[in-house]
């Protein structure tokens, strides 16, 4: 959702070099964290067992990428990653190749792969790829999460997925398919690819299947497919409408900061978080508040206090 913005003045996909401060230890939860500070004084947390191969150091100075900003304003951070950079194209050794279930729930020849810090990866094998006799393989970045590289194979006689993340394109919902005891609606493109959306979070959209559905393309999953969001049926991102307030609830951080969060009643009677720098004192309960639609998520808006 590029349209996001925070208190720092960031957006999703921005690179900034912030400094590591400091490390902490929380026994209550049994994680671990390291401070990083940003240009503007404000202080995040990484967690640190996803990045013990990077080696961080309190007092490095880190690249990091703002990966995510949700819907009451927290900020997610991906930090450069020593080696790998998304969208390059590596060697990785070859472990073996695997039988593996995909996003859509479709079985699969997989590459279990193995990068420079001895990280297994799994990477899905297009059908007219032959791997055998092979030690290593090629495979291109397509996303860093958590320390973790999403790959795919490139190949020229491999058609890859013409679609372009953050365009928007028409699907058909072709299926409702149980994977890992979840229902997921199932939508094809024109380019017969398969995507998945979980049905719990879209059931006020009132899908029928063979229904045409106009998606915009967001990011990609761990197994090398793009994921896609549907246009909300009521709200348009930018757009600004009234909300009743709920409650307004207080939230510490593991550094213990203090910050206020309102939630509201969407148009579905959906809760919804409200993010705002400072929260005006005289909101109450059942008060009606003027929002801007960000972006939407997982079938939700995201919402900013004007």
């Amino acid at each position: 959702m590029n349209h996001e913005k925070n208190q720092y003045k960031f957006e999703e996909g921005e690179i900034h070099v912030f400094r590591i401060t400091g490390f902490i230890k929380i026994d209550e939860i049994n994680e671990s964290f390291f401070v990083l500070k940003n240009k503007f004084g404000g202080k995040h947390l990484l967690k640190s067992h996803y990045y013990k191969h990077y080696k961080l150091k309190v007092n490095q100075e880190l690249k990091c990428k703002i990966d995510k900003i949700n819907c009451s304003g927290k900020i997610y951070l991906e930090p450069e990653n020593p080696i790998y950079k998304e969208g390059s194209i590596y060697n990785f050794d070859l472990v073996e190749i695997i039988d593996h279930i995909n996003s859509v729930g479709k079985s699969e020849r997989a590459a279990l792969v193995k990068d420079k810090f001895d990280n297994q990866i799994i990477c899905s094998i297009p059908n007219d790829i032959d791997l055998n006799e092979r030690k290593t393989i090629k495979c291109k970045v397509l996303r860093i999460k958590k320390g973790q590289l999403f790959l795919s194979i490139p190949q020229e006689n491999f058609n890859n997925n013409p679609l372009k993340i953050g365009e928007t394109y028409w699907f058909i919902l072709d299926s409702i398919k149980e994977i890992t005891n979840t229902q997921y609606y199932i939508l094809k493109d024109d380019f017969d690819s398969y995507y998945s959306l979980r049905k719990d979070m879209y059931q006020h959209y009132n899908f029928k299947l063979k229904e045409k559905i106009k998606c915009f393309v967001t990011k990609y999953n761990t197994d090398g497919n793009l994921k896609i969001e549907p246009i909300h049926p009521y709200y348009k991102i930018n757009n600004i409408y009234s909300f009743k307030v709920l409650r307004i609830d207080e939230n510490i951080d593991p550094l213990g900061n203090k910050e206020k969060i309102i939630i509201v009643n969407d148009i579905y009677g959906i809760e919804t978080k409200v993010r705002s720098i400072n929260i005006d004192t005289n909101i109450n309960k059942f008060d009606y508040i003027k929002c801007k639609v960000d972006g939407i998520r997982k079938g939700k808006a995201i919402l900013s206090l004007l």
